[in-house]
Order: C-alpha cells, then structure tokens, then sequence
C-alpha cells in the first residue's frame, strides 16, 4: 500500500503534535577555555531492552560508535527524568577541538544527526571571550525546495517558538496546526513522490537512452502525483506501477544501482521520520559567566535548551552562549601604568 510507505513520511511530522514522542534525547557540552570538548549524548530507552548500543545508530556512526565511553548508571544525571518503565543510557566522548568534534558529529551522512561546533576565543585586554555554538542541521533531508511551500513568515514563526512544554496563546496554536498539516499534506507527500520519481527518471534515461520513454514519463509526472494522492489501494510498489502503467518496459528490481538507491532512499526517509518523532534537549557548559545566549533558560554557567524537532526540521538551527572572564592582571597593569604617567607628569 503507498499510503504505508507514505505514512512513514506523514507520521514522523503529523503524529508527534498529537501523542507523546517516542522517544527522548539530550546532547551536552563541556567547553574547556583551550577548546577542548566533552561531549555526551543521553538516549531514553525501554527499562528492558537488551541491545542498548543499537540505539544510537541515529546520532554517533556505528563505526566511531567504539570510540565513545558507555557511561555507568550513577552517571546519568538526575535531572534526566525517565518515563514509566524506561532508563536513561549514555556515551561520552573527548575531543581536541571542535573540529575534531564535526568528524564525529557532523558527517555527510543522511540517516544521522549532524550537529556542528563551533569554538572562538577573542582576547579584549580587560576581558577575554569565548564564543561557542552547536548547530543541528536540518533532519529534512530531501532535496525538493523548501521554498515551493514555506513563507519567511513560516520560518519566522518557526524560530520565536518556546522551548519544547511552555504555553503557546490560541493564535499560534492555530498558526502550528496549519503549518504542520503544510508540512505533511503539502510538502512531505510532494518530497517524498519526486524523490521516488526521481529514481524511475534515472534509470529510465540510463537504461533506455534514445527513446521517447523519459519524456511520456515527465509529460505524466502530474497525473502519476494525483494517483499516488487518491488511491488508497496502489500497489506498495507503485514505482515499478507507473513504469508498467506508461509501458515502459523495466524491472526495477533487476538492476542492482536501484535497488541500492531505494534502500539508501527509504533509509533517509525512516530516518526523517525517527528524529522528528522525539523531544530534544540540549545544554552547553561554559567555563565562565554568560553574557549573552539563545538558550530558554541559564544556571550559572550552564545554557539550557529544548526546542521542538520543529525548529530544525527544515532548516539548521543554532544554540549559541558567549562567555566571558575578567582579566586582573590587564586591569593590575593598567592602573600600574596610570600611576607611572600621572607620576613621570608631576614630575616633568
């Protein structure tokens, strides 16, 4: 049935609006003033499940994954509060440098997280600063155009929503209902069928060059879209339907470079679905006061956030905290020299 393939697609971006998230996720940072980092990435899970490393196959590569340190039970923080029958898992790694950081976390990788950081320290005589942030790319990882369906207007109500839980007025409660029936009757069914179509298109133009096939194919591409939206009952393998439906003579199956495609495609898309369907957090500890930040809330030098998947759904979303120390010995000196000219002038 199409309709289950497209419910992969609609679920991760309808479903969450209306249960509770499947699944729960926090991200922390330790910023050292050098630029060293720790990382650690905490995962809710059922209080039962054996194969907990498996879980993380969405947000540390599974290659990597052996480089991570799995944290004890004493170690996950009590603030992480697990719901009814579930636990909290961790791994923790060290890193150099945020550049070292993005090798692990901000990979070209479709099926996972990609979470870039970023370090900068600015030395300003009376203070020093450090400037750190972690950007979450958008989890869409479909190429169709954002643009064709959402407005500036659209993203800036996107950015000025609360953290994940805090009250919305009536307004914008009707402004994300419709903004989320966009997201999945509007742009997720049209992504998802040019991708697939994108796929019919490839091979048609490599396996049968030539021929008037790829342009029957383009002229239908609108009628092949309306079937794909009303009928209930097309067959689940309804790319090989439209080229038997256009007599255009493939077995899909056959060719090894589509089969692999498909996979790599419904890989991407069960991996949308999956990282829309959560709740984020995400906190960032710097080693001096903060005197500026995004987060929704500050204690001490810690920054705090969580943010609906929303908020990074289409479009990459930054979690930034500037922070600052006092330099004493600039001040010392400064005064010192003071006294030296007000000195040397009285003398003169």
């Amino acid at each position: 049935m199409i309709k289950n393939k497209f419910s992969i697609w609609v679920c991760g971006f309808v479903l969450t609006t209306l249960m509770a998230c499947e699944h729960t996720v926090s991200m922390e940072t330790t910023v050292h003033p050098d630029g060293q980092l720790d990382k650690t990435i905490y995962l809710e899970v059922e209080q039962k499940q054996k194969k907990l490393k498996e879980s993380f196959i969405h947000f540390i590569d599974t290659i990597q994954l052996n480089e991570w340190q799995a944290l004890d039970s004493a170690e996950i923080p009590a603030y992480l509060k697990p719901g009814e029958d579930k636990k909290f898992i961790g791994y923790k790694k060290h890193f150099v440098s945020s550049e070292e950081a993005n090798q692990h976390l901000a990979s070209q990788n479709d099926t996972l997280f990609r979470v870039t950081s970023s370090f900068d320290k600015k030395f300003r005589w009376f203070f020093t600063y450090l400037v750190y942030s972690d950007t979450y790319h958008a989890i869409n990882r479909l190429d169709y155009p954002t643009t064709e369906f959402f407005t500036p207007e659209d993203f800036q109500f996107i950015n000025r929503l609360p953290a994940e839980g805090k009250a919305i007025t009536p307004a914008d409660s009707l402004y994300l209902k419709q903004l989320n029936e966009k997201i999945s009757d509007h742009y997720g069914n049209r992504a998802f069928f040019e991708a697939y179509f994108s796929l019919l298109l490839e091979q048609v133009n490599k396996q049968l060059p030539n021929t008037d096939h790829a342009k029957k194919l383009l002229a239908t591409k609108e009628k092949l879209y309306q079937i794909v939206l009303a009928d209930k009952d097309l067959e689940d393998d309804f790319v090989q339907f439209f080229a038997d439906s256009l007599q255009i003579p493939l077995r899909l199956d056959s060719f090894p470079d589509y089969v692999l495609a498909e996979n790599n495609l419904e890989r991407k898309i069960n991996f949308i679905s999956t990282a829309y369907d959560g709740k984020y957090t995400h906190a960032i500890h710097m080693p001096w006061t903060i005197v500026n930040t995004n987060a929704d809330s500050v204690s001490g030098n810690s920054a705090y956030w969580a943010p609906p998947a929303v908020k990074f759904l289409l479009h990459d979303y930054s979690l930034s905290v500037e922070a600052r120390k006092t330099n004493y010995w600039a001040i010392a000196l400064t005064v010192l020299v003071m006294v030296g000219v007000g000195w040397l002038l009285r003398r003169a």
